[in-house]
């Protein structure tokens, strides 16, 4: 008896669970759009607008509506609270989108709309009216007018509260587990027909590894749109500006289901430790970590190599620049050898680079750049047999092998032949390279060998710092100080940006719960700088 009561009990949780589920499901709609406030979104116009020379946005914006609404305005919507409409895809069909307004005062919004439309009418609680030559059917809820050119759109109701992020200024919501699956299978057949024809009718490659690359590019971005579609759960997209900190943010974030395809690859991008985060100073004015998973593209990448193999040798064979066939011969085995390495180290599963441009003495500046190899021996032997060619050539550059040692790695110094643009940013000094059995190195610019013995002792090492697997890291005003030598103008204006929170645009692509989101960021004085620049 007791046995009984228990799978009754059981069967209850789980008939209840699925009834929970279906609610949560109906509350959210296949896409929404929301918007935090309309007060708040004209204080944003308003903001950006004075950055970029267009003074008064927001007084006008209330003009035009007192002029529209013959000086009502918005009369009966509550300009703080989020608004926006959402559309929904079912089995059956699509329903037309709903839009949503926050109601201040019912009897405001009734007279207001009364005035700009001739046939209001209220029925019982169910209004109708013509828009733009469209009968429109509305209902209040939830302290919200919903209106929808169809009366059944806005039979049952969400909660909006429940429906908008109200993370961000402007939000788009995409619920891509309840697209019905006819609905994803036209877009990906209608997306893959246009892709294909666009490649048939495009100008014809150059050579087959161009043309493998188009082809290797054009099926593995298919690929992804298709686990996307198929496997994800939700999209946002989110703009927020932020007129305290002087920011702008868009993200851009995906969820996959669980247990799916899409899912695998977020996990493993998820658990990726970003190997060169450490690299340079976090106040410089340019730094690149990139870290990403590359396991599952082992077939194509292979056939990719291969093609890259053949064209490289084709390319050699064809140039002018080798004086005889030994020499043809020799570079042919250099590329062999560096594509293998490179070959091996796609194939381990992740890659990882680093790149760091800082400030130095008397206006310079210096580049610390390095990637992660698979078969780093292999990588210093070929460098070695490099190096010792070009002391061969003293008019090219001026080489010194093992001009240094630090941490048991050897450091090699090049310095190229005068080149006067250069030294203009990078100073006089050797450049130099260093290969670790997991990774290779470069430096150049003022006191260059002391920050590569520095990211030397730097790399393999735990970073206090918090950086996403892929992140761009830039100051443009500051940069555009350390670079600049000629528009005065340009200096000038970089001035007022620089060393100001403003003076900032970062791009990453980090993990999330399920997922990952890319995020764009910039400072709003950055607008105003490129608005004077294009002006200029």
């Amino acid at each position: 008896m007791k046995r009984a009561i228990g799978w009754r009990m059981a069967g209850l949780i789980l008939l209840v669970t699925g009834l929970m589920a279906s609610v949560v499901q109906a509350q959210q709609p296949t896409v929404v759009f929301s918007i935090r406030g309309i007060e708040e979104l004209l204080d944003d116009v308003d903001f950006v607008g004075e950055e970029v020379g267009q003074e008064g946005l927001k007084e006008g914006a209330e003009a035009q509506l007192m002029g529209v609404t013959g000086g009502k305005g918005l009369a009966g919507i509550d300009q703080k609270k989020p608004l926006g409409f959402y559309w929904n895809a079912t089995g059956g069909g699509t329903e037309m989108p709903v839009v949503f307004l926050p109601v201040s005062d019912a009897d405001d919004l009734k007279e207001l709309l009364t005035d700009l439309t001739p046939d209001f009418k209220d029925e019982k609680g169910q209004w109708s009216f013509t828009v733009g030559g469209t009968k429109v059917s509305a209902k209040l809820a939830n302290g919200y007018c919903f209106a929808s050119p169809s009366p059944t759109a806005i039979a049952k109701l969400p909660d909006p509260s429940k429906i908008v992020n109200a993370k961000y200024d402007l939000a788009v919501e995409i619920n891509l587990a309840g697209i019905p699956n006819q609905f994803k299978q036209i877009f990906l057949s209608q997306t893959e027909a246009g892709g294909r024809a666009s490649m048939e009718n495009g100008p014809a490659a150059k050579n087959e590894a161009e043309e493998f690359g188009r082809k290797f590019g054009f099926e593995n971005t298919l690929a992804g749109l298709k686990s996307i579609t198929n496997d994800g759960d939700r999209v946002t997209i989110g703009i927020d500006v932020n007129s305290e900190t002087r920011l702008v943010g868009i993200d851009f974030g995906i969820t996959a289901k669980a247990n799916t395809d899409l899912a695998k690859p977020m996990t493993t991008f998820g658990k990726t430790t970003p190997l060169f985060s450490g690299l340079g100073a976090e106040t410089a004015p340019f730094r690149l970590v990139l870290s990403y998973p590359t396991s599952g593209l082992t077939e194509q990448l292979d056939k990719l190599f291969s093609v890259i193999s053949d064209s490289a040798m084709e390319e050699i064979k064809k140039s002018d620049q080798f004086d005889s066939d030994d020499d043809r011969d020799l570079a042919k085995g250099f590329a062999t050898r560096i594509l293998d390495i490179a070959k091996a180290t796609v194939k381990s599963g992740s890659l990882h680079s680093g790149l760091v441009l800082e400030p130095a003495t008397e206006g310079k500046v210096r580049i610390v750049a390095g990637t992660k190899v698979a078969k780093g021996a292999d990588a210093e032997k070929v460098l070695d047999e490099i190096l010792n060619l070009l002391k061969d050539s003293p008019d090219v550059a001026e080489v010194k092998i093992d001009a240094a040692k630090h941490a048991g790695v050897r450091i090699h110094a090049v310095n190229p032949k005068k080149d006067e643009d250069a030294e203009k940013y990078l100073g006089d000094e050797p450049i130099h390279f260093a290969v670790r059995n997991d990774s290779v190195w470069f430096a150049a610019g003022v006191d260059n060998l002391s920050a590569l013995k520095k990211a030397l002792d730097q790399f393999g090492k735990t970073s206090t710092r918090t950086s996403a697997p892929v992140s761009l890291q830039i100051k443009p005003a500051s940069l555009v100080l350390l670079m600049e030598k000629d528009d005065e103008d340009l200096i000038e204006r970089a001035k007022e940006v620089a060393g100001k929170p403003g003076d900032k645009l970062i791009f990453e692509i980090a993990p999330v719960s399920n997922g990952a989101k890319a995020r764009l960021e910039f400072g709003v004085d950055l607008l105003g700088l490129a608005a004077q620049n294009d002006e200029k």
